[in-house]
Formats: structure tokens, C-alpha cells, sequence
């Protein structure tokens, strides 16, 4: 929903992006051979990474998609998190918070399911958690 309301970037804000980038530093660079003062050097690369952060924020938003990744009509699950169709259950838990308003102890039992990118013997994935409130 946030994707269909704030599009990605276009390339074209991307491009602004990395030249902001290039002009911020070389900036930089002529105070640094003209021997400029720490602090209008130390302005101008706090500008400069500014403006880093927001060319990276830009490449980053531009990979997202809006939606499910689809391929022929159905969901493409090698593009999903765990590379497989997989099911996560909805645990008690946010019913336990209401009932903690209400009442000063109450606790949850029950599976619980990660959303961790692994599959070894030493990442829990699903396992038995008790939560006391």
C-alpha cells in the first residue's frame, strides 16, 4: 500500500541524486587542497553525507515493487523471503496485550514461528514460547 502511494524513484531522481553527490564532493575536495578551515571543511562533508544518505535511501526504494512477485499468473515464491510457499501463524499474542490492560498477570503459551532466512540446525525457526506480561 505505502508503494502505491509513494512510487519508487525514477531513474532520472537517481541520477540528480548521484550528482548532488559528485558536486557535494568535489566541494569537498577544493576546500581540502585550499587548505579551507576545519570547520568549513567539516560543513561541507557533513553536506556530503547528506547527501550519500539520500542516494542510498534512493537506490534502496528503487528496488522495491509494489505487490506479491507474480511469474505466469502465480506467486513467484523464489523471490519471497524463505524461497518456498510458507505458513506463520498468528499467535496470541497481541489478544494478551488487550487483557494485560484489563488484568495485571496474564501469559501466552504456544508455537512461535520466525521469519529468520535460515536453515540450519542452529537458527530456530519454530519453537514453544511462554510469554508472561
Amino acid at each position: 500500500m505505502e508503494l502505491i502511494k509513494n512510487p519508487p524513484p525514477s531513474e532520472a531522481d537517481i541520477e540528480a541524486a548521484k550528482a548532488v553527490v559528485k558536486e557535494k564532493g568535489e566541494a569537498v575536495a577544493q576546500l581540502k587542497s585550499a587548505k579551507a578551515g576545519k570547520a568549513e571543511i567539516t560543513a561541507s562533508v557533513a553536506e556530503l553525507d547528506k547527501a550519500k544518505e539520500n542516494l542510498s535511501r534512493l537506490e534502496e526504494l528503487s528496488k522495491l515493487k509494489p505487490g506479491i512477485p507474480q511469474k505466469d499468473g502465480k506467486i513467484d515464491y523464489s523471490q519471497d523471503f524463505f524461497a518456498h510457499q510458507a505458513f506463520l501463524t498468528v499467535s496470541g499474542q497481541l489478544q494478551v496485550e488487550t487483557y494485560a490492560c484489563a488484568v495485571s498477570s496474564v501469559h501466552t503459551f504456544g508455537p512461535t514461528f520466525r521469519a529468520e532466512h535460515s536453515h540450519t540446525s542452529r537458527h530456530l525457526a519454530e519453537f514453544w514460547w511462554w510469554s508472561l506480561k
